[in-house]
C-alpha cells in the first residue's frame, strides 16, 4: 500500500500459489457477476413494465455491477496469473480507476435510492415529479463518481499496488497532506456520507409507515385495508432497497476499516499483504448480491425473469419432442412399416 524498500517487498511478497488462488476467486466472481447481472439486464430490457421510477436506479446499479465483471475482474485474473501483467503499471492504473469509479457510482446510487423512497413515502412527492428529474440525477451520480476517480490520475493522490501486488487501489498509506485530504473527502462523499444518508432516510420511512398505518386504523378501522395495501406495496420496494444497501455496506466495510487503519497508522501500519488483499477481494462480491436480492424480494422481477426464460425452456422441450418424432420416423423406415400397416 506504500513505497517499500526491496527487503521489505521481498519479505511481504506472497507465494505464487496464493496469487493463483486469488486468480481462481476472480474467475468465480467474473462468471457469477456477469451471469447474474446479465439476467437482470435482459429481464429489464425485455419487460418494459419493470422500468418504473425506482427500478431505473436498480437498472443503473445493475449496469455498474455488470461492468465490474466485464472491465475490471478479468484484469484481476491475468495480473495474479502472470508476473509480467502484475508489474504492468498501465494495467494497475486501469484496474484501480475502473473499480474505484464503478464502486463510487454504485454507492451513490444506494444513497439516492434511499432518498427517493423517503421522498415518495414520507413526503408524498409524486412519482412523475421525481421521474422527470431522475435521468439527470443518475447521469449526475456517475459524473460525480467519474470526477473523483479521475483525481488520482491527475495528481491528487495516486493509484498504487496493494497487498503484495494482489491488486491496485488508491494509495491509502501516505503522509502527504494532499493525499490525506483526498482520502478524507472520499470517505465523506462515498462511505460515511451515504451511510448517514441511508440511515436517516430509512428511519424516516419506518417512522412514516408506522404512523400512517396507525392513523389508518384509528380513522377507518376495517376500511383501512386499501390504504394499508398501498403503503405495504411501497414498503416492499423500500425493504428491498434497504437490504441492497446493507449488502453493499457488508461487502465494503472490512476494506474501509483496513484502509482507514492504514491511513491512521502512517507511516508504519502493521498490516500484512494478505490482510489487505482479503478485505479488498471480499468487497468485490458486492457485484453479485443485488441480483439475488431482486429474485427473492422482488416478486414482479421473478415473474418477468420466468417470462424471459420461458422461450428457452420451451425451445428445449420442442427440441426433445422433435427428436422423439425423428426417432419414431426412423424406426418406421427401418422396419419397413407405413401408414396402411403393410
Amino acid at each position: 500500500m506504500s513505497d517499500k524498500s526491496e527487503e521489505q517487498a521481498a519479505a511481504e511478497s506472497l507465494s505464487e500459489e496464493t496469487h493463483y488462488i486469488f486468480a481462481g476467486v476472480y474467475v468465480l466472481l467474473t462468471f457469477t457477476a456477469f451471469s447474474l447481472n446479465s439476467l437482470v439486464l435482459v429481464t429489464f430490457i425485455s419487460d418494459r413494465s419493470l422500468r418504473t421510477l425506482s427500478n431505473k436506479l436498480i437498472l443503473s446499479m445493475a449496469v455498474g455491477d455488470w461492468l465490474h465483471a466485464v472491465l475490471a475482474y478479468p484484469f484481476g485474473i491475468v495480473t495474479n496469473v502472470s508476473k509480467d501483467w502484475r508489474s504492468n503499471n498501465a494495467v494497475c492504473l486501469w484496474y484501480a480507476f475502473i473499480t474505484t469509479f464503478l464502486s463510487f457510482g454504485v454507492m451513490l446510487h444506494h444513497a439516492t435510492f434511499a432518498i427517493e423512497r423517503a421522498a415518495v413515502i414520507r413526503y408524498s412527492i409524486a412519482s412523475d415529479t421525481v421521474e422527470r428529474k431522475l435521468r439527470f440525477v443518475i447521469i449526475g451520480l456517475w459524473m460525480f463518481a467519474l470526477l473523483w476517480s479521475t483525481f488520482p490520475l491527475a495528481g491528487w493522490s495516486a493509484y498504487a499496488p496493494e497487498g503484495a501486488d494482489l491488486l491496485c487501489s488508491i494509495r491509502w498509506q501516505s503522509s502527504d497532506p494532499g493525499n490525506i485530504a483526498f482520502i478524507a473527502c472520499i470517505f465523506f462523499f462515498f462511505f460515511f456520507g451515504p451511510i448517514v444518508t441511508m440511515a436517516t432516510a430509512y428511519y424516516c420511512i419506518y417512522y412514516t409507515v408506522k404512523k400512517i398505518s396507525q392513523n389508518a386504523h384509528d380513522l377507518w378501522g376495517e376500511n383501512a385495508a386499501p390504504t394499508l395495501e398501498a403503503v405495504q406495496g411501497q414498503s416492499k420496494t423500500t425493504r428491498m432497497a434497504f437490504i441492497m444497501s446493507l449488502g453493499f455496506i457488508f461487502a465494503w466495510a472490512p476494506y474501509a476499516v483496513v484502509s482507514l487503519y492504514a491511513v491512521i497508522r502512517v507511516p508504519k501500519p502493521i498490516i500484512s499483504p494478505l490482510a489487505v488483499g482479503l478485505p479488498a477481494m471480499f468487497a468485490k462480491t458486492a457485484a453479485c448480491y443485488n441480483p439475488v436480492i431482486y429474485f427473492f424480494l422482488f416478486k414482479k422481477f421473478r415473474a418477468s425473469l420466468r417470462k424471459t426464460l420461458r422461450p428457452l425452456t420451451q425451445c428445449g422441450r420442442f427440441t426433445t419432442q422433435d427428436a422423439s418424432n425423428v426417432r419414431i420416423e426412423l424406426v418406421t423406415v427401418l422396419t419397413g412399416s407405413d401408414k396402411d400397416g403393410s
